[in-house]
């Protein structure tokens, strides 16, 4: 983190929610903690099925205490917020989501509505590439561990359990209600089974978070066409790119290729795998690197 001379105070945080899809999607809103804040507003989601409750607090403090407003919300169906059926993941949805909270972020008192920063991890992070391609409104996009190449995830999983998925994708689709488990270990029925996905859940999810392992299935029926590494060139705001060198659930070199085609793309590597960013000591020095990006940027 930036030094600074001036005294923080403990974050605050205050519970709030807007409206997405006539749904009310549940938030936090952290202030800046410094009393130099530039107006800087971080709006903040998770990855795929999980929920604010799950190692975001953390980056949102951190970003907080260094002089940013952070809000942090869950998607429609999932965590707080509201909708049914529950659990139900839809990609349009979600970005629409997204584009809500940035809505929101910048009627919050103190807020500048030039200084929107998007953060997102995981799928999270491709949602945040898509919205910030080809648009001049938004000061700077954050992606930890981004999904960005949803056909080489298609083609990495096993035969087997793509024919198990797909009849129940083809259901959910055609509207019944269908879940099917988030992940599980290596050889079982889930949507994310490769080797360490489920411990990695397992450790990133503290005790007391809304999180379930479940999850509908549609979206698996064109995630080969999920692709927002293609926007990269098209991304011009400054772009912050953590890589975990031992992540297997994103694909590396799509993530490197993001980092590298984006104008003013960054990568930073991390000895980590897929959950390590909110584990143990790691998040601390990821979040600091982050307010560093930030402070580069004039945005802090």
């Amino acid at each position: 983190m930036a030094a600074t001379d001036t005294e923080t105070t403990a974050p605050e945080r205050v519970d709030t929610s807007f409206t997405s899809g006539g749904e009310r999607c549940a938030a936090w809103h952290y202030a800046p903690q410094t009393p130099n804040a530039t107006g800087t507003c971080v709006v903040m989601a998770h990855g795929f099925s999980l929920t604010r409750h799950d190692g975001l607090p953390l980056y949102a403090e951190v970003l907080a205490a260094a002089g940013a407003h952070v809000l942090v919300f869950d998607h429609r169906h999932l965590g707080d917020s509201g909708g049914t059926p529950r659990q139900r993941f839809r990609r349009g949805a979600q970005l629409e989501d997204w584009r809500n909270a940035v809505a929101f972020a910048r009627t919050l008192d103190g807020v500048a509505v030039e200084r929107i920063v998007l953060w997102g991890f995981s799928f999270s992070g491709g949602h945040v590439v898509t919205l910030a391609a080809g648009r001049d409104d938004i000061a700077a996009a954050i992606v930890l561990c981004p999904f960005v190449d949803g056909l080489r995830r298609a083609l990495g999983t096993p035969p087997k359990l793509s024919a198990w998925i797909i009849p129940r994708a083809l259901a959910d689709a055609a509207g019944r209600d269908t879940l099917i488990p988030v992940t599980g270990q290596p050889g079982t029925h889930a949507a994310m089974a490769l080797p360490g996905e489920a411990d990695g859940f397992a450790r990133a999810v503290p005790d007391g978070s809304p999180w379930r392992n479940e999850i509908s299935p549609a979206v698996f029926l064109t995630v080969g066409t999920v692709r927002p590494v293609n926007k990269a060139g098209k991304v011009t705001c400054p772009l912050w790119v953590g890589l975990g060198e031992r992540d297997i659930s994103v694909h590396k070199p799509a993530v490197e290729r993001l980092a590298a085609r984006a104008p003013h793309g960054e990568l930073h590597r991390y000895d980590a795998d897929h959950f390590d960013g909110f584990l143990g000591d790691l998040p601390a020095q990821i979040a600091g690197d982050q307010v560093a990006f930030l402070t580069r940027e004039g945005l802090l």
